[in-house]
């Protein structure tokens, strides 16, 4: 790996949606999304980078889903495969922190991909808080809406999804060995 990062970020998300028990469709009305940036060098770009994390994470946790039927993918292409487009993405309202980062170039930290890691448990919050059922995995479908309203409605947990965490060794990592000749440099 490349080490700790020498800025870290944070952000918090909010979701209101709308749930339909009778279909299961979820729709993401709202999102309000904060973010530390550090330094804001671009206020403009920077809300543009959060705001295309939601974008991404949306798409995530209401629509795609990696299928694979006899070890092939179900969506061949990018004509099959769901991503949101400008018609379901809810109003945003974002919420630029700085702090000034004194390790980061100007002040600045990422703005990039934090932003996306709370909207997807914030949307999964959202949905347990409407309907009372918790979906445990991604992305949250009409069909597993469902099927967490039926087990609950049977007096069962209302819960959909893994049911255990596997038991899975990681292979050792891979050593790779620099080549004949390299010399090794050492930085003050």
């Amino acid at each position: 790996g490349v080490g700790p990062s020498p800025a870290y970020s944070y952000s918090a998300c909010v979701a209101e949606v709308a749930c339909d028990p009778k279909t299961g469709e979820v729709v993401v009305e709202k999102v309000w999304i904060a973010h530390d940036v550090g330094r804001a060098i671009n206020p403009l770009l920077v809300e543009g980078q959060v705001e295309g994390s939601v974008y991404m994470a949306l798409g995530e946790v209401l629509m795609e889903e990696q299928t694979f039927r006899r070890g092939v993918h179900k969506f061949p292409s990018i004509l099959e495969y769901k991503s949101p487009t400008t018609l379901e993405t809810p109003t945003m309202h974002t919420i630029i922190v700085e702090s000034v980062d004194p390790e980061g170039p100007f002040g600045a930290k990422e703005a990039g991909q934090g932003p996306l890691l709370p909207v997807i448990p914030a949307v999964a919050n959202a949905v347990a808080d409407a309907l009372g059922v918790e979906i445990d995995e991604v992305p949250i479908t009409p069909d597993k809406v469902l099927a967490a309203l039926a087990e609950r409605r049977k007096g069962g947990a209302g819960r959909v999804g893994p049911k255990a965490i596997p038991a899975i060794r990681f292979k050792d990592p891979i050593r790779v060995e620099p080549p004949a000749g390299w010399q090794k440099v050492t930085v003050p």
